[in-house]
């Protein structure tokens, strides 16, 4: 896998399907979401073998994110029926495959959702990464990916958050994407 084969894209519509495509006998297209909806597209070799921990490392090495991401950062399987976080030596081609059976197992999906169900590869937060430790964290590559995905989890609903982390992360959402905070520009009828 060639760092220098890796080709971001803009956020994804829904007419891209699946994550995992085969464009030659020995090399294969791979599409890692990340929670923006960007894709990483990666052309990579012996698909049917690579862990999550290989692609892992050129992810990291795509976003010119430090080592100490792959402690941050997992691989998801993620469907609307299931989420799965895989660990470094999970294939993740293999558990696409597998991908019916899970569902069968693990869900209560009906046989035409799972004929029809595929799941994405995302590249996400590792929930068995210690808060205390995300909140040592400087780089600026992994504290964008960590506040996209916050961000979206807040208002997705999915976090449990206390009114105090709310307002933080909505003065924080206001700086970032509004920029320095100007009286006159940005009062109560700008933000309506």
């Amino acid at each position: 896998m060639d760092p220098s084969e890796t080709n971001m894209l803009e956020p994804a519509g829904h007419s891209q399907r699946g994550s995992v495509s085969s464009s030659a006998v020995r090399h294969s297209e791979v599409l890692i979401y990340l929670v923006n909806n960007s894709v990483i597209q990666l052309s990579v070799e012996s698909l049917s073998s690579l862990t999550a921990g290989e692609l892992g490392r050129t992810v990291r090495e795509a976003l010119r994110l430090p080592d100490q991401a792959h402690e941050v950062f997992s691989f998801w399987l993620i469907s609307p029926f299931l989420e799965l976080q895989l660990k470094p030596k999970h294939c993740p081609y293999k558990l696409c495959r597998q991908w019916p059976d899970l569902l069968y197992r693990f869900t209560k999906c009906s046989a035409d959702e799972i004929v029809h169900d595929e799941p994405t590869l995302q590249y996400r937060k590792n929930v068995f990464f210690p808060k205390n430790k995300e909140m040592q964290i400087q780089d600026d590559g992994i504290l964008r990916l960590l506040y996209e995905e916050a961000k979206c989890n807040i208002l997705e609903g999915r976090y449990p958050y206390d009114l105090e982390d709310c307002l933080q992360l909505g003065a924080l959402a206001c700086r970032i994407e509004l920029g320095p905070f100007d009286q006159e520009q940005h009062n109560l009828a700008f933000l309506r």
